[in-house]
Order: C-alpha cells, then sequence, then structure tokens
C-alpha cells in the first residue's frame, strides 16, 4: 500500500482513532465520531482532489 490513495486512507484511519478516543469518553459514541471523522477525511481528500486536478496549475 505504497499508493497516495492507500497512505491517504491509512492517516485518516488513525487520526479518527487517536481524534475519537480523546474527544468521547463512551465507546459507541467513539465509534460514531471515529466513523463520521474517517468519512470526512477520505470524502475531503478526493473532492480535494478532483478539484485540483480540474484547475490545472
Amino acid at each position: 500500500m505504497t499508493s497516495h490513495a492507500g497512505i491517504m486512507v491509512v492517516f485518516a484511519l488513525f487520526i479518527s482513532v487517536v481524534f475519537a478516543t480523546l474527544m468521547r469518553d463512551d465507546p459507541v459514541e467513539q465509534l460514531r465520531l471515529g466513523a463520521r471523522l474517517f468519512g470526512s477525511l477520505v470524502l475531503g481528500g478526493v473532492v480535494a482532489g478532483w478539484l485540483l486536478y480540474a484547475l490545472p496549475l
């Protein structure tokens, strides 16, 4: 998994696990927040990639 997309997914996973653990006490809330953060980070990365693809510099 040395592609930029794979590394982005791994990074999003680690960040969402750490933030969810720090911000919520209940395991169910941690899981919900972690999933929401993970989805937001991955989707945000894909959207940013497509925007930058459409705007060549």
